[in-house]
């Protein structure tokens, strides 16, 4: 729990009551306070303007006279003579759930004329927030939940654990197929090697990763010059431009790609890296470098988290929801699936870029080379 200090003065002031003297925290007229439960709030009272006037708390509104207001007194302490060195009003803020601290009010408690009526005004107290945001439910509390979507209560089975393991990952594969996951975008550097048209985790795998869904963009990088390095973007072409391509060995600078989306992906480059953009002694003077959509980890052990972002959440539970009532309450299913769409819809949109437009400017390559 915290400890917050205010500088408490009294001076000439305007607020809700009147212009005449006013209690000034942190030098503004009476504002408005707000303590948090569990909190501990010191008053300083030590200026010398607060002679005479002792900041208190009550639970009935400030506008009567100080001897005419019950104080409010639990969790308060007074330390010292208000404008003297040392002098302070403390109180520890307790909470609403145990003892019921009330709405208060700050105000002079010392007795005396109509002058000291007014001086202050509310202390609302409200309750603390955890201090967390790392919200990020296990395996079983997600299968909890999507089962209680469908219907179905109570201690899950051994089987009805592993359906719901197995239609978690089918789902994580439809994400795949949908292309949705940018919070798994990552750049992969490869090394270029002399003559070498083909790229994968098998040629190389120091480098390339073993994680590809879809590669997304791609580019040459020249490093020799550390201090400005130069890009150029590859055009991506099918495989039956690739497939046509009568020397796929000319050697030369990259400008062109293709993508075998197979179990275990493989880039091929066209033209193949020559002498002159490649280095074995300085791999890392000239690269291929490219954007990938990488995998969603499979579900592990059920006590394990997911490998997806929090945005996507509601749509991920959703999601298992409606695959599993296809299983258990296909009544259901339908509902449960316009619910996962509108959730898929509302993640897809919290999960784009939110880029400014822009104009990107078309390169052609003549023949190729």
């Amino acid at each position: 729990m915290a400890t917050i200090t205010f500088t408490v003065t009294v001076a000439s002031g305007t607020n809700a009551f009147s212009t005449a003297n006013k209690f000034f925290i942190n030098g503004e007229v009476s504002p408005v306070l707000f303590l948090k439960e569990g909190d501990t709030y010191v008053f300083d009272q030590s200026d010398a303007s607060n002679a005479n006037f002792t900041l208190g708390f009550s639970s009935t509104k400030d506008g009567n006279l100080p001897n005419a207001i019950a104080p409010y007194t639990t969790g308060v302490t007074v330390t010292g003579t208000a404008g003297q060195a040392g002098a302070k009003t403390t109180i520890v803020v307790a909470p609403v759930r145990t003892v019921g601290a009330p709405v208060l009010f700050y105000y002079n408690s010392l007795s005396g004329n109509a002058l000291t009526v007014g001086m202050g005004n509310s202390a609302q107290t409200t309750s603390p927030t955890s201090g967390t945001t790392s919200f990020d439910p296990q395996m079983d509390d997600i299968i909890e939940e999507a089962y209680e979507r469908t219907g179905v209560l109570g201690t899950r089975t051994g089987y009805q654990l592993r359906s719901a393991r197995r239609s978690l990952n089918i789902l994580f594969q439809e994400w795949a197929n949908r292309g949705v996951h940018l919070w798994k975008i990552k750049l992969a550097k490869i090394p270029l090697v002399e003559g070498q048209a083909e790229y994968s985790y098998a040629t190389d795998s120091q480098n390339f990763p073993d994680d590809i869904n879809e590669v997304l963009e791609a580019y040459y990088r020249n490093n020799s010059n550390t201090a400005a390095p130069v890009d150029v973007a590859l055009t991506k072409i099918a495989r039956s431009a690739y497939s046509q391509t009568p020397n796929k060995l000319t050697k030369g600078t990259p400008s062109q790609y293709y993508v075998d989306r197979s179990v275990n992906p493989s880039i091929f480059l066209y033209a193949t890296p020559s002498s002159s953009v490649s280095s074995t002694s300085t791999p890392s003077n000239f690269q291929f470098c490219f954007y990938y959509m990488s995998k969603i980890q499979d579900v592990g052990g059920y006590t394990n988290t997911s490998d997806v972002v929090n945005r996507f959440y509601p749509c991920m539970i959703s999601g298992l929801s409606y695959y599993l009532s296809q299983k258990v309450s296909p009544e259901r299913a339908g509902e449960l699936e316009r619910r996962y769409e509108s959730e898929m819809l509302r993640a897809l949109d919290a999960d784009n870029q939110g880029t400014s437009s822009f104009i990107s400017p078309q390169t052609f390559y003549g023949d190729g080379v």
